[in-house]
C-alpha cells in the first residue's frame, strides 16, 4: 500500500511514521514483547474515536514523504484498504498490527500480547474488542478462536499492486471477560 514506485518507499514510509507521534502507525500506538533481548512480537490497540485523527495523520505523513501525484495514488490505496481491513467501530477496542517474528511462532507470544491488549482495553471500560485476520492465516484465526473470539463478517480483498496484496479479511469479536487470555 505504501509503495508507489520502490519496494524501498514501504520501509522509508514506515520508519518516518513509526518516529512520529499520534499516527496509527506510531511507537506511541504499539507495544514489543521482548524475549532474552529479542522483539519477538508486536502490537496495538486503537478505537473508534482516533479514526479521523488517524485519517488525517496519515494523509500528512504521505505527503510530506511523496511527491504529490505519488502521494496522491498512496493515499488512494489506502482508503481502498480501508475497504478490507476497516476502521474500529464505536464502543470497540480494535487489536491491529499484530504480529509475531517466524521464527518465535507457536511459544505463546501472540497469545501473552492479545492478553495484554485485552486487559488494557478492559482497563479503559471496553466491553468488547474486533480484530481482523486475513483469510490466508488460519493459525492466528484458530488462537483468536480459542481466546474467544468470533467471526463476525469477511470481506473480500485480492487488492494487488506490484509490491504486494491485501487478501480477504475476517473481522472477528470478543467480549471482554477476565477469561480472555
Amino acid at each position: 500500500m505504501f509503495c508507489d514506485r520502490q519496494s524501498e518507499q514501504l520501509t522509508s514510509f514506515l520508519e518516518h511514521a513509526f518516529v512520529a507521534k499520534g499516527n496509527e502507525f506510531s511507537h506511541d500506538q504499539h507495544l514489543a514483547l521482548i524475549d532474552n533481548d529479542q522483539l519477538v512480537a508486536v502490537g496495538a490497540l486503537r478505537y473508534a474515536e482516533q479514526t479521523n485523527r488517524f485519517t488525517l495523520a496519515a494523509m500528512r505523513l504521505i505527503f510530506a514523504h511523496y511527491s504529490t501525484l505519488a502521494a496522491l495514488r498512496t493515499a488512494w490505496r489506502g482508503l481502498r484498504t480501508e475497504s478490507v481491513i476497516k476502521p474500529p467501530g464505536k464502543g470497540v477496542a480494535f487489536i491491529y498490527q499484530l504480529a509475531v517474528c517466524p521464527e518465535q511462532r507457536s511459544r505463546g507470544f501472540g497469545r501473552q500480547m492479545i492478553a495484554e491488549l485485552l486487559s488494557r482495553a478492559r482497563q479503559q471500560g471496553y466491553r468488547r474488542a474486533g480484530l481482523n485476520v486475513s483469510v490466508e492465516n488460519p493459525r492466528a484465526q484458530a488462537l483468536y478462536e480459542q481466546l474467544g473470539f468470533r467471526v463476525q463478517r469477511e470481506y473480500s480483498g485480492e487488492l494487488r499492486s506490484p509490491y504486494g496484496y491485501v487478501p480477504g479479511q475476517r473481522y472477528m469479536e470478543c467480549e471482554l471477560h477476565a477469561t480472555n487470555q
